[in-house]
């Protein structure tokens, strides 16, 4: 999805979520990417096992953009390869994320009207292995250190840009 300007996604008032199951090894994916995010001074909210279980923290912060993190399955995905979908395209490249327990069409919907959001966007991560265990794959650890590498560049040109301003 090459027509989304990632680094736009960090200008506005934005959350970040990690989500995903810390027993299911690559499904962890968007909780070890809050992680490192937090160990780099950017906010983070973890949400284990879906977006659903964090409404009232969500509800704290008032963003006008949420940004998610998770493991998703995607439309000729490999191992390790990473979407940026917005809610309009989720469909488009049937997007499907895997923790949550709603339909994540519904969740956005909620989500919108519940706190009047501008934009959602989700950044899956797409899985090898989403058996039980604790390791995650090779491929979607690199992915998660490219991400993480990624929106900390992004997050540094947005504070320069408005130190300018």
């Amino acid at each position: 999805m090459g027509l989304i300007d990632f680094c736009s996604l960090f200008q506005n008032s934005f959350l970040i979520i990690g989500t995903g199951s810390p027993l299911r090894q690559d499904d962890q994916a968007g909780l070890i990417a809050c992680d490192e995010l937090l160990r780099n001074d950017v906010f983070c909210l973890k949400c284990e096992y879906g977006v659903e279980n964090c409404f009232g923290e969500i509800e704290r912060f008032k963003p006008r953009y949420l940004i998610i993190i998770d493991a998703a399955l995607f439309e000729n995905g490999r191992p390790g390869d990473i979407i940026v979908a917005s809610e309009e395209s989720i469909s488009e490249v049937n997007l499907v994320l895997s923790t949550h327990n709603i339909p994540l069409t519904l969740l956005i919907d909620l989500m919108k009207k519940t706190w009047r959001l501008e934009k959602i966007y989700v950044i899956g991560i797409y899985p090898k292995s989403m058996d039980l265990g604790l390791e995650v794959s090779l491929e979607v650890s690199s992915s998660i250190e490219r991400l993480v590498e990624e929106i900390k560049k992004c997050i540094r040109r947005e504070r320069r840009m408005e130190e300018l301003v």
